[in-house]
């Protein structure tokens, strides 16, 4: 079970207010003392007022028979095939697909499938089985177009849960999903529990009355038409449950989760603190409804995406990576009106390498500010530099906001992509057997996608627990164990310290010392984030964050009041926190300032002065099954091996196919190393557009500065090619090769030349960075100049 706690005082005002509304509107309606009819007047004029979506479209419809309400979100076809049947609540006796269309209408644009809300017959007029019957009609009807996840709230919950029991004893296929909020899973009047102080809209007589005219007919004597949670609930799909604290269905839900995971089938159950029944129909209003319904969204594309067949599918766009960058393409590109896309995700979330990367102690090493779009700040940054867990938060709450869910496709991981010249479209094809055909394709993946490995001889012998940084198991335990970390880097200072504080012992192996230099990190407070929320409060902090990293990459510059003043700090802070001058010696760089990506920490020095951790410095010969051989012969017992070796910047997209004209394949053509205009375009590859491609890295700020106006500058191009009614574009091979021979010409002396990093190649080409200032590469790439690129 997972337990969410709203926070937040503007939530908490808007939580208060929407309670005392139901509790004074709704509530006292919902009572026997009042006729049926006019309970359904009353609702129905409620509704009025809700939160519609403008993107969704909302036509009445039918499915096998049953009348409803169709809901689809924007105009362009679904990324993903499937349906889903919503069953609305209200006790049997009242609601309609217009008492949930602002539930419903999140939900079509959240998964981007079409919603059937069934408008299935009430009781008193038609008690059981009406309304089983006409959910069973309308499911076996929408289940013929593909597959179908079924959801329902409150008396909907409880149909669609017997509606799955049904299918099940019939033999007939069940949905892809359930989803069950504040399910009424249990009618028997014994078992109807009392109502909680903070019930804001039921109350226990008005169900029993509800239930009596529902139950009129003869009792059934199959329980689980109308207590399914008394029913066998095994061989059952998914399941995602959600309910509230403050309502009286909450011992139904947790009751009901406890049920099925007893009987063998997956069941998530989401809990939410201080909220009421069904609070999800305040979405657009409250926040945590919103949250909780992009959670019901992403299980529902989960869910149709796992059981879908292998299919063909055409769209404008095809986008590779949901990281940062892959984010602001598909924003950028709803923005610009081109709304046929599909963004594709080899892992099961959004985040690139915030989801990849959930080491202990990572986080961001650039002040929180500017580690958000100039279109997105975030007022809710805990601190001054954001952990991983938050800046991956930050990036499903951008997905969620603009609905980018509805057109990504998680799990699934492209393998070959061929451009052909005759139609001027790329064919795409999944490892699990997806083909698709677009105009144009975006690689967001960026430089850290691939997790490089140590070529150090036996570490596949290894007979211990092995880690690496980039994919790390949580599962695996530190406590009181040996543990030995290879690298020290910018992840290994800050997976270290976290270590160190668990671990029996700890070996840190050190090929390079590393430039260090104090976070000026502290603790955001109420005060920061009321004013974070003040647009040219949010907008100055950004800027000023802005220039100082600037400035400092002046202190890669030799001579610069910068520079010195930054070797100055690094060698204080040396001395202040290693007092021991041995240690200190070997923590003190050889090589310059900026040469490696410069550590920003305050924890990492002081982890490697605590008496069980030793910072190893003698080269590693091999690795044993049970530990580490250094050249001097010496060897250190391990439990748990830790790579923190970062990743292959070198072998960019080395797990795609990528061919473009004549036949040419993107390892062919960076065979002497990546390279590409700007970054963004590869001469022979048309309408293929790089997000954080070469020599796009920076080593002093964000590189959220440098996905902006790569993403603007992509649409633009394809905004050239969609106007002008051409098949393709792509940079001229003359620009390209003179764009990169001044490029590493730049590159050769400056002072990244100097020793060896991530940055470069084995032959020394430096294909990761960019030599300049950010301000410089923005005018260089916005806008696009036309003569740099040709077209057909």
């Amino acid at each position: 079970m997972e337990t969410y706690r709203p926070a937040g005082w503007l939530e908490a005002l808007v939580a208060a207010a929407l309670r005392t509304t139901l509790r004074t509107l709704l509530k006292p309606v919902f009572s026997p003392r009042w006729s049926i009819v006019f309970q359904r007047r009353w609702l129905s004029a409620l509704a009025r007022i809700s939160l519609v979506p403008r993107s969704v479209s909302i036509n009445p419809g039918d499915a096998g028979g049953v009348p409803g309400q169709w809901l689809r979100h924007g105009d362009v076809p679904a990324v993903r095939a499937g349906t889903l049947l919503y069953l609305h609540g209200g006790a049997y006796c009242v609601g309609s697909p217009a008492t949930h269309r602002a539930l419903t209408a999140r939900l079509a644009q959240g998964t981007g499938v079409p919603v059937f809300a069934a408008d299935y017959r009430l009781a008193p007029e038609h008690p059981f089985p009406a309304a089983l019957d006409d959910a069973l009609a309308a499911y076996r009807a929408l289940r013929q177009r593909g597959p179908v996840v079924v959801a329902g709230d409150s008396a909907g919950g409880g149909l669609a849960l017997s509606l799955t029991l049904a299918l099940r004893e019939a033999g007939e296929e069940q949905p892809a999903g359930l989803m069950l909020l504040s399910p009424w899973a249990d009618m028997a009047p014994d078992t109807l529990p009392p109502e909680p102080p903070g019930e804001a809209m039921l109350s226990a007589a008005w169900a029993q009355a509800c239930a009596a005219y529902y139950l009129a007919s003869p009792p059934d004597q199959r329980v689980w038409v109308t207590s399914p949670l008394k029913a066998d609930l095994r061989d059952l799909p998914p399941v995602l449950i959600q309910a509230a604290t403050d309502e009286m269905l909450h011992g139904q839900a947790l009751a009901l989760h406890e049920a099925l995971q007893s009987a063998g089938v997956t069941s998530r159950c989401e809990i939410t603190e201080r909220r009421w029944h069904v609070f999800q129909l305040h979405g657009g209003a409250l926040r945590s409804a919103d949250e909780a319904i992009a959670r019901l969204c992403h299980f529902a594309r989960q869910r149709l995406d796992a059981v879908t067949a292998p299919r063909h599918s055409e769209h404008e766009v095809v986008i590779m990576g949901a990281g940062m960058s892959g984010v602001c393409m598909g924003i950028g590109l709803n923005r610009a009106g081109i709304r046929d896309w599909v963004m594709l995700e080899k892992q099961p979330g959004v985040g690139g390498t915030w989801w990849d990367n959930t080491y202990p102690g990572a986080h961001v090493d650039v002040p929180s500010p500017v580690y958000a779009f100039s279109f997105a700040p975030n007022p809710r940054w805990s601190r001054r530099f954001a952990s991983a867990p938050e800046i991956q938060r930050y990036a499903q709450a951008l997905a969620d906001r603009h609905h980018l869910g509805a057109r990504t496709r998680l799990g699934t991981e492209l393998t070959e992509a061929r451009f052909d010249d005759t139609t001027g479209h790329w064919h795409l094809r999944t490892a699990r057997g997806d083909t698709l055909r677009a105009r144009f394709f975006v690689c967001s993946t960026g430089p850290l996608n691939q997790p490089r490995w140590p070529g150090i001889p036996g570490l596949d012998s290894f007979a211990g627990d092995r880690l690496h940084s980039a994919r790390w198991n949580h599962r695996t335990p530190l406590a009181g164990r040996r543990v030995a970390v290879i690298g020290t880097g910018s992840t290994a200072s800050q997976l270290v310290p976290p270590i160190a504080a668990q671990a029996a012992r700890l070996h840190v192996f050190q090929r390079t010392a590393n430039w260090v230099l104090p976070r000026l990190d502290r603790r955001y407070g109420w005060l920061d984030h009321l004013l974070a929320r003040l647009p040219p409060y949010a907008v100055f902090t950004r800027w000023a964050w802005t220039q100082v990293l600037e400035w400092g990459r002046r202190g890669f510059d030799e001579g610069t009041v910068a520079r010195r003043g930054m070797l100055k700090t690094a060698a204080l802070h040396r001395d202040r926190q290693v007092p021991d001058p041995a240690l200190r010696d070997a923590l003190t760089p050889t090589y310059p300032l900026g040469c490696k990506r410069i550590i920003y920490s305050n924890d990492f020095y002081p982890a490697l002065t605590r008496p069980h951790v030793e910072l190893v410095t003698t080269g590693i010969e091999r690795i044993t099954p049970r530990g580490i051989v250094t050249t001097d012969g010496r060897e250190r017992p391990v439990d748990v091996l830790v790579c923190a070796t970062g990743f292959d910047t070198v072998q960019l997209l080395s797990s795609v196919q990528v061919t473009g004209l004549g036949g040419q394949t993107l390892r062919q053509a960076w065979s002497q190393g990546p390279q590409a205009y700007h970054g963004i375009s590869v001469a022979g590859f048309p309408n293929l557009f790089l997000m954080l491609g070469p020599n796009t890295a920076t080593g002093h700020t964000s590189t959220l500065l440098y996905i902006e106006p790569e993403v603007r500058h992509a649409i633009a191009c394809m905004q050239r090619v969609r106007q002008a009614g051409q098949r393709w574009i792509a940079v001229r091979p003359e620009v390209m090769t003179e764009h990169n021979r001044a490029l590493q010409q730049r590159l050769g002396g400056s002072v990244w030349a100097q020793c060896r990093s991530w940055y470069r190649m084995e032959g020394g080409k430096i294909v990761a960075l960019f030599p300049g200032f950010t301000a410089e590469y923005v005018r260089a790439v916005w806008p696009p100049r036309a003569a740099d690129y040709e077209t057909d």
